[in-house]
């Protein structure tokens, strides 16, 4: 990714963040290459670091009872974070990891409290990440809120239409809260 390509990200969720504060929150970030499957968090683990992938992309997920439950994809361009491990600073429920071979930049708020608590653009930047990072989750719980499964699926087809070109039929089932022989046959109808 190159300067100007990271530049954009960041400004996408800060538009007031100066040009020159964004080599300041670039300093802290350190780039991470993983390979498919290696977590980045795992469960358990304090998360202090909000997460910029570069190429490819992460997967949010959880262990219930032995099943595996995805929460998120994130892809080139979005940020994510364990949210409540990062904000309360309590272990992790959930496990981050790289879908596919992954690039990912991580910016770890000791680090950006520590060199720049006296800049606050970049705290500025950090609640509007954050707030970017709620909203974003409200809207997955809205999904399940309001929509069935087949509106569920017709919203991503829509709105996320990489997650179905990317993601394996069985991790999108379980990111819709249906089972896979479900999601077939949502797939199978059309309106």
């Amino acid at each position: 990714m190159d300067d100007n390509t990271l530049h954009a990200y960041i400004k996408q969720v800060s538009k007031n963040i100066a040009d020159e504060d964004i080599p300041l929150l670039i300093s802290c970030a350190l780039n991470r290459k993983l390979k498919k499957g290696e977590p980045l968090l795992k469960e358990g683990e304090v998360c202090r670091s909000f997460y910029l992938v570069d190429r490819g992309y992460l997967r949010t997920w959880y262990n219930k009872d032995g099943t595996i439950i995805n929460l998120n994809f994130t892809f080139e361009g979005d940020f994510t974070t364990a949210l409540k491990s990062f904000k309360n600073h309590q272990a992790s429920e959930v496990v981050i990891e790289a879908g596919e071979d992954t690039s990912v930049w991580i910016f770890n708020l000791d680090i950006i409290a520590e060199q720049f608590n006296s800049h606050p653009v970049i705290i500025l930047f950090i609640r509007r990440l954050i707030s970017h990072l709620f909203l974003a989750a409200e809207e997955h719980s809205n999904l399940f809120k309001m929509y069935t499964p087949t509106e569920r699926y017709r919203y991503i087809e829509k709105n996320n239409p990489q997650l179905l070109q990317r993601i394996s039929l069985s991790q999108i089932a379980s990111y819709l809260g249906v089972a896979r022989e479900t999601l077939s046959r949502i797939r199978g109808k059309r309106n």
